[in-house]
């Protein structure tokens, strides 16, 4: 009894000194261990920290027909609200923009890949139906870049935009807009 009793405390604390110290493995990155607050903050970090493409549209200078505009972002921020932003921001930095300068985005959501896109009111001051095409344009195939989203809903305030073109639909990607400039 004496025997199995010592033999039961050993296992014991071979078991509790194992659990303690941890496995060893001849491969260094196996040797990390996420328990530590440093390693873990670090660990969650590194994928972001890559870089990605994040790419929008903007209007060409002869206001006919759209351009890519491809940036390195953090992976993190390649996301549709960002590229939205950022073609707003473009839009704002060109020669002649086409955009009213005080639209913002206020949300963005996706459900079944379709991106539902409201804008605030000033969208409904854009008066022509070139600058709502090319706006139009811009927004959905800025959006159709990302590949769980094949088609969009655009709003301002939450409401049909007060435009000339047919805004109650759903718009899919349009390509016949799309200008590519050689370098």
């Amino acid at each position: 009894m004496k025997k199995h009793t010592l033999m039961t405390g050993l296992a014991g604390i071979l078991l509790i000194s194992l659990a303690l110290s941890g496995c060893s493995s001849t491969d260094p990155s196996a040797s990390r261990s996420l328990s530590s607050p440093a390693l873990s903050a670090q660990a969650e970090k590194a994928p972001a920290e890559k870089e990605a493409t994040l790419v929008f549209y903007k209007a060409s200078e002869d206001g006919l027909k759209i351009i890519p505009v491809q940036m390195k972002v953090k992976a993190a921020d390649r996301t549709a609200k960002n590229s939205i932003e950022e073609m707003i921001r473009a839009d704002r930095h060109a020669k002649y923009p086409i955009l009213p300068a005080d639209l913002t985005l206020k949300s963005i959501s996706i459900k079944d890949g379709v991106a539902y896109v409201n804008f605030n009111k000033s969208l409904n001051t854009l008066n022509s139906e070139t600058a709502q095409t090319l706006f139009t344009a811009m927004t959905v195939d800025t959006l159709t870049e990302f590949p769980n989203i094949r088609e969009v809903e655009i709003t301002a305030e939450g409401q049909v935009p007060r435009f000339q073109l047919d805004m109650t639909k759903h718009f899919k990607r349009d390509e016949s807009y799309i200008r590519i400039e050689k370098e």
